[in-house]
């Protein structure tokens, strides 16, 4: 950064939501850019605190699957990295907000779930993710199949209801890195794209797997993507949620646009 003639102040996250309450208190000078070096999950915390101020959001990815990196055409060199932040400009995000009965919210920046994905998750040790990085998704998977049961889940979509095995409610095109979920989307634009899972089981999961390794989700049959404005994740209670690849408590939830957009240093 220094090539570019600037010189960045350095803040360290010490525990969860730390990277939301530092990013509020310096988004307040104003004018200024923020960048989150880490996951899609710390982006998301950074995103928390900076919404509804004019600061933009920068960004290092670090993470196991950088989705958002990814989504916004980030390169991976450090000195390109550099050079997009010390531009001006950049593209909007529209995050999405998650809100429980308790009346709780957390911002999500790429994407959510509910059913197996999100058990997964949940499951998935920190310290395991740490040290073989997104292979430690793939291997819970192959343990949660023996045990995850697969329940129905009730959803309204835009004030429809729909019974399914599963859902991601996303605001961009990929998951788990590069992997295509549709082309259709645009983060920068209000509302989700959701991809509906009518079929639950054990073969099921094993077919979606291997179309998401050819970018092939939408040709399976009992997979519907669609479009919508407000999602609402009824029943059964306690039904596994996860947001950005970070568990995220469990059903009921109902799921909106962020009050705000906010801009990201993007080529």
């Amino acid at each position: 950064m220094t090539q570019f003639g600037i010189s960045p102040q350095v803040l360290r996250t010490e525990y969860a939501g730390h990277a939301t309450e530092l990013a509020r208190s310096v988004a307040r000078l104003g004018g200024i850019t923020i960048v989150a070096a880490g996951g899609d999950g710390t982006i998301a915390e950074v995103v928390s605190g900076i919404i509804g101020t004019n600061a933009r959001l920068g960004l290092i990815p670090l993470g196991t699957a950088n989705v958002m990196a990814r989504e916004f055409g980030l390169p991976r060199k450090p000195a390109a990295i550099a050079k997009v932040l010390a531009s001006s400009g950049g593209r909007l995000l529209w995050p999405g907000c998650l809100q429980y009965p308790s009346g709780t919210k957390q911002i999500f920046v790429q994407m959510a779930s509910v059913g197996f994905d999100a058990s997964v998750v949940h499951h998935v040790h920190p310290g395991f993710k740490k040290r073989v990085g997104r292979y430690a998704y793939v291997i819970q998977t192959i343990r949660d199949l023996f045990y995850y049961r697969f329940l129905p889940v009730q959803i309204e979509v835009d004030g429809k209801i729909r019974s399914v095995a599963g859902a991601i409610v996303s605001k961009g095109c990929f998951y788990g890195g590069h992997y295509l979920l549709t082309r259709h989307a645009n983060p920068s634009e209000r509302g989700f794209t959701i991809i509906l899972f009518e079929q639950g089981g054990v073969f099921s999961v094993l077919n979606v797997g291997w179309a998401l390794l050819r970018n092939r989700i939408s040709d399976l049959p009992g997979v519907q993507i669609i479009k919508a404005d407000q999602i609402k994740i009824l029943t059964p209670e306690g039904i596994p949620l996860q947001a950005d690849g970070d568990a995220s408590g469990s059903t009921p939830v109902e799921i909106s646009d962020a009050e705000a957009p906010i801009l990201v240093a993007a080529p």
